[in-house]
Parts: C-alpha cells; sequence; structure tokens
C-alpha cells in the first residue's frame, strides 16, 4: 500500500472522528493485530439489501488504512425471496430453514451473489475484498432427516483465509460450507462467525446490524456491558431478559472461548467506524471484563499499585502522598488494578478526581462498566479534563452538562442547580493540579 492512500483515508478518518489521538491509539492496537487477528465481522442478509454501500464503504476505509477484517454475511431476505419466486418452500423446524436440495443449490447461488455484490462494492469504495470459497468451512450434518443440509460448523480451514490477509485484501465469506462429503451446506451465519472468532482469536468481533446494538427492555441503546460484573444486575432488574439476555448469555459463552482482550460489539452500518476507533462507540461494547471492588477509604487499597496505574494511564508522575491527603468519597478498582475511579468529597459535591484505564486495556470496554457503576450509585457527579484530553469525546459522550474554561473543561452528570454548579466551577478551577510536573 502506497503511502499516498493510507494518508487519503486517515483524512477521511478525521473527518468523521474529532480526537486524532483516539484514532492512532486504536490504529495502533489493531495494527499490532496483523492479518486475522483484527477483526471478524458479521453482516446480516437485511444489512446487505439495505445497507450495502454504506457498509462497503466502512469496510474499505478500514482496508485503506492497512486492516483486513474477516467478514461473514448471511443473505435471509433474498433466499426468502427466491425461495418463494420459485415456489420451493420446506418451511422451518426449531428456526432452522429446511433445506432440500433444490433449496440448498439455490442458496449457494444466491449467498455467491451476495459475497461477489459485497466484494466489488468494497472495490468501488478504494478496498480490496476477495469472496472465500464454501470449501474453507467444514460443516457436520445436523439431522439431515430433520433438517435437510443444515449444518453446524466443524473446522475452518485457516490457509485459505491467510492467503487473502497476507495480499492486504478483506476475505469475504457466506452462509453456506461444505460437509465431508463435499456437498454444500447451509450453514447460520452467526455460527460461521463464531467458528471464526474460534479459529483466529481476534480483537473484535463485530456484529453489524439494523437496530445498531442491544436495547433495554425501554428500547434505549445499552452502550457497553462488562458480563462478569454487570450480566446478573441487568438480568434481575429485568433490563435484559428473554431473546436478549439468551444473546448476551451466547456472547458471553463465546469469549470464555477468546482471550481477555477479545471484545464483541454490536453496531449499524453508518457506526462502524466510530465503534471501532472511539472511546465513546456507536453501539454496544460486550466484554467479559473484570470485576470491581468498591472503597469508601484508600484502606485495603494497594496505594503503589493504584498510584502505577494513574501514572501509566497520564504518562505523569504522582506525588507519593497523593491518595492519603484526600477526602475520598469512594475508588473503584477493577480486579486486576486495570481500571480505577477515585471520587472525592468537595464543598458538599462529588469530584471525580482521577478516572483511569491502563493503555493495555483500552478498547476493552472497561471504562463503560466503570462509569455505569460509578454513576448508578452518585448520580451527579462533577469532573475537569484539561482541553487535550484525549478522553474528551468520551466525556462528553458520558455528561450531562460542561462548561469550557481556558485550560479545562468542566462537566457533570445528573441535574445540579445552577448555584451547585456555579460554586463547584469556582471551586474546580481553583484547585491545583495533581501532577509533580504540573507544579513545577
Amino acid at each position: 500500500m502506497t503511502e499516498a492512500p493510507v494518508k487519503t483515508a486517515l483524512t477521511e478518518l478525521l473527518g468523521q472522528i474529532r480526537n486524532g489521538k483516539e484514532i492512532r491509539a486504536y490504529l495502533d492496537r489493531f495494527a499490532a493485530a496483523s492479518g486475522t487477528r483484527f477483526a471478524v465481522f458479521k453482516l446480516g442478509g437485511a444489512v446487505l439489501a439495505k445497507d450495502l454501500d454504506t457498509v462497503a464503504a466502512g469496510l474499505a476505509l478500514l482496508n485503506s488504512v492497512g486492516l483486513t477484517p474477516v467478514v461473514v454475511h448471511g443473505a435471509g431476505p433474498q433466499l426468502d425471496q427466491a425461495i418463494a419466486d420459485a415456489h420451493l418452500d420446506a418451511g422451518k423446524k426449531d428456526g432452522l430453514r429446511v433445506t432440500t436440495a433444490e433449496i440448498m443449490e439455490l442458496t449457494g447461488r444466491i449467498s455467491a451473489a451476495a459475497s461477489l455484490n459485497l466484494c466489488h462494492a468494497i472495490s468501488e469504495h478504494g478496498g480490496r475484498a476477495v469472496a472465500v470459497p464454501s470449501l474453507a468451512v467444514r460443516a457436520d450434518i445436523l439431522d439431515e432427516d430433520k433438517y435437510g443440509l443444515v449444518g453446524d460448523p466443524s473446522k475452518v480451514y485457516a490457509s485459505l483465509i491467510h492467503q487473502i490477509t497476507d495480499s492486504g485484501a478483506i476475505p469475504v465469506l457466506s452462509n453456506v460450507g461444505v460437509d465431508n462429503g463435499g456437498r454444500l451446506v447451509n450453514i447460520n451465519a452467526d455460527s460461521v462467525a463464531r467458528a471464526l472468532a474460534r479459529c483466529f482469536e481476534p480483537l473484535k468481533i463485530v456484529f453489524v446490524t439494523g437496530t445498531g446494538g442491544l436495547l433495554d427492555a425501554e428500547g434505549q441503546l445499552i452502550t457497553s456491558v462488562n458480563l462478569q460484573s454487570e450480566l446478573e444486575s441487568l438480568i434481575s432488574t429485568g433490563t435484559v431478559h428473554s431473546g436478549m439476555q439468551l444473546k448476551l448469555e451466547e456472547i458471553g459463552k463465546l469469549l470464555e472461548a477468546l482471550p481477555p482482550a477479545s471484545s464483541v460489539s454490536i453496531t449499524s452500518p453508518d457506526g462502524i467506524v466510530r465503534e471501532l476507533f472511539t472511546h465513546g462507540g456507536q453501539g454496544t461494547l460486550v466484554r467479559r471484563g473484570e470485576a470491581y471492588e468498591t472503597y469508601d477509604s484508600a484502606e485495603g487499597i494497594d496505594i503503589h499499585r493504584l498510584q502505577a496505574l494513574v501514572e501509566s494511564a497520564f504518562n505523569r508522575t504522582l506525588p507519593d502522598d497523593y491518595l492519603p491527603g484526600l477526602p475520598v468519597h469512594k475508588i473503584y478498582i477493577s480486579t486486576n488494578y486495570r481500571a480505577a475511579a477515585v471520587l472525592i468529597r468537595m464543598n458538599g459535591n462529588i469530584l471525580l478526581d482521577k478516572f483511569v484505564v491502563s493503555p493495555d486495556a483500552r478498547g476493552e470496554g472497561l471504562s463503560h462498566a466503570l462509569w455505569r457503576m460509578m454513576t448508578e450509585n452518585d448520580p451527579v457527579i462533577f469532573w475537569r479534563a484539561r482541553r487535550n484530553n484525549g478522553f474528551n469525546e468520551f466525556y462528553h459522550a458520558k455528561a450531562d452538562g460542561y462548561l469550557r474554561h481556558t485550560d479545562w473543561n468542566i462537566f457533570w452528570t445528573g441535574q445540579p442547580g445552577f448555584e451547585e454548579i456555579a460554586n463547584m466551577t469556582a471551586a474546580i478551577i481553583s484547585r491545583p493540579p495533581s501532577f509533580v510536573e504540573d507544579n513545577a
């Protein structure tokens, strides 16, 4: 890849995202996971039918900056129409399409055409994509007497896919594989995505859907889920239930088989770039995650370990008496000291003094889980951030209000009164900086 297309793609990224530091941090992280280790994308057939151009543009942009996601797609609506037109419908059993030999032949043609259409659309937007032959996925027939030629993936021939990513192109697979006898087999595209994820252990598994994420009982988007610390609460409060609960449990089983750094994103066709390259994202991020401990004082905390986390996150030095000198309200720390929030008392209100995620854990969703826990316990919180802070976009997404000052942005959550805002703003601005270098 020449330098000019990369610069053009980066310019396009910058046009969509205000914070260039965020882009660079995520690009460096994704580039380090070269080839098939970056991401597996699953696209529903409805997405290809309604939003082909949008999703192709997003995938082409990723490819233009040197990334090669492995893509698998379904073709449900397209196949429904073709089967109806051919009067071949054999119905469904247990949610699976009964696939006769005639329907399988039609499925093979429709799915292959969908792959080629997607590859062409990616090419039209300046990317490179190659349709992967069906023999790349081996499948076991589930129950031929009951379901016909419907299978479950048993093996991925990774070398066929590696050849494509090694060339710098995006591999595109369909929902069709082969059985042990070489017959074409109809496979659920979600099952193919899970098999690809287990094979390649990517940083990201991305489901691109029309809803753009998981929705709670009120139909509101759930921006993130830390399965270890939040799933039980989400179920007990009724925030998620029925099909949504099953979906999260399925995602949990998938993530259990992958490295801790892997995560699942569910986003819309036009949200791909923001979901991948911003702290705030655009969709739902699901992580296996870590549990959090809550402290009302510094007692029981490994102070040196917490201080090391803060210093590594900011790349600056704290004074030795940082924590002992604070009027602590609450401190949240993840099990492995990879994320933390330090809240203190000020003027009868709560100030978020430090909110940190270890550099090697960014993009894992720890910040979203921590933020939800923190704001559920204390709805009104104030904090400040330097104007050039790389987390400002995340803060803007999470804040209910903010004020801009010469050196600082002042944020808050909840609905504090005007007098509270005025008093806290004055106190926050006059508060001395935390780090040793700022006091020099």
